[in-house]
């Protein structure tokens, strides 16, 4: 089995997956802290409910971010740890490309004269917004982005796509989206991310692909500002997979 985890937001959440992806068991949670008290026993539990010990596990997900800096921390260390004592693969994957992956793909284009690409969009903190915008093979299309709602959407209304907007933060401002931009916005819950996370895993690990425990970091668009000048830095920090 796979274990998949994201704390890349207030909503956090586990799932357990098959071979191929499809999700057994899930849980999800809210957080006012930051996953630390909730993570662990919510893998306990999971893998109780399946009656299934962490060394029967064959490989461990981890949603990479962006997002807070101390939650995003507590999913990969829990990570790296389960890999490390059960000695199976680990794979990283960006929040960003997680939020747009149900869009991606040839069923979203059915029917549509004009395709649409998927703009994820996740909470950055400070009322600013990350996003990231997706071709539909996956690839990104421009830099990702850091900055207010009313400005992503000025910024989007001169490029060339037309966008669907997805994710969290998106679906949290689809008001705002429809009335600034009359934007598309599609729906949103916690177990997306889970479902497409397990996914992900689930092919990269049929095609003996996994991510290296000593560098796999998670995906800061800017570093914490405690103890230090507030500052915006929109350079990776970690190398997170895309595929």
């Amino acid at each position: 089995m796979l274990l998949s985890i994201d704390t890349s937001s207030r909503y956090g959440g586990v799932a357990l997956a098959d071979s191929g992806g499809a999700v057994a068991e899930a849980r999800t949670w809210r957080s006012t802290a930051n996953h630390t008290a909730q993570l662990m026993p919510a893998v306990t539990e999971l893998l109780r409910a399946r009656g299934i010990r962490a060394a029967d596990l064959t490989a461990v997900a981890v949603a990479l971010g962006p997002g807070p800096f101390s939650a995003l921390r507590v999913g990969v260390s829990a990570a790296k740890g389960l890999a490390i004592a059960g000695g199976f693969p680990i794979f990283g994957v960006d929040t960003l490309l997680l939020e747009a992956w149900r869009y991606l793909y040839p069923t979203m284009q059915e029917n549509r004269r004009e395709a649409r690409v998927p703009v994820s969009w996740l909470d950055a903190g400070r009322n600013e917004v990350a996003a990231g915008i997706f071709g539909t093979d996956g690839e990104r299309l421009g830099e990702d982005r850091v900055a207010s709602p009313a400005e992503l959407l000025q910024q989007d209304a001169g490029d060339p796509w037309l966008a669907v907007y997805c994710g969290e933060a998106a679906w949290m401002r689809r008001e705002e989206i429809a009335v600034q931009a009359g934007g598309v916005v599609m729906p949103w819950t916690p177990a997306d991310r889970l479902w497409a996370l397990s996914e992900m895993a689930a092919k990269r690990l049929s095609e003996c692909e996994s991510d290296d425990l000593s560098t796999l970091q998670p995906y800061y668009l800017r570093m914490p500002t405690i103890g230090a000048p507030r500052r915006r830095d929109l350079v990776r920090q970690g190398r997170p997979s895309s595929s």
